[in-house]
């Protein structure tokens, strides 16, 4: 018996990394990110046809991904976050139903992910100002 279509499966795990990016991840990319990253691929994979060079590159980043945590590259730690990897999965999750710019080329999925990521980021950012305003106020 199916519960989900797979491609709301994969905007519903989308939604989660994001919000797990929002919530848990405000400060540092951590192992779990880089785990919860990997299951969403694996979802991606199992739910929406994609061009085999979005497939590579999605391989790619996943790999550098773990390699970025292994070695603590904190500098680049933000490309590999739920908040990042979660716009990247719901842009090609849209993407395969015609949203965006579509995901037939590497640098479409490029711009719409970019555009997604900043929106997320900004979500993120909005949601760390306003709780430390919060916990500040109750003290």
């Amino acid at each position: 018996m199916i519960i989900l279509d797979p491609k709301l499966a994969t905007i519903l795990s989308a939604f989660l990394l994001i919000y797990i990016g929002i919530v848990v991840e405000k400060y540092y990319v951590s192992w779990s990110s880089v785990y919860a990253n990997t299951l969403s691929f694996l979802i991606l994979l199992g739910s929406i046809d994609i061009n085999e060079y979005v497939f590579l590159f999605l391989l790619a980043y996943t790999a550098l991904g773990y390699i970025s945590v292994k070695f603590r590259w904190k500098r680049i730690f933000p490309l590999f976050g739920c908040k990042t990897y979660g716009a990247l999965v719901l842009v090609l999750t849209l993407g395969s139903e015609g949203y965006f710019f579509g995901i037939y080329t590497v640098t479409s999925v490029l711009i719409s992910w970019i555009l997604v990521a900043v929106i997320v980021h900004f979500i993120g950012h909005l949601y760390i100002k306003y709780s430390r305003r919060r916990k500040s106020k109750k003290w």
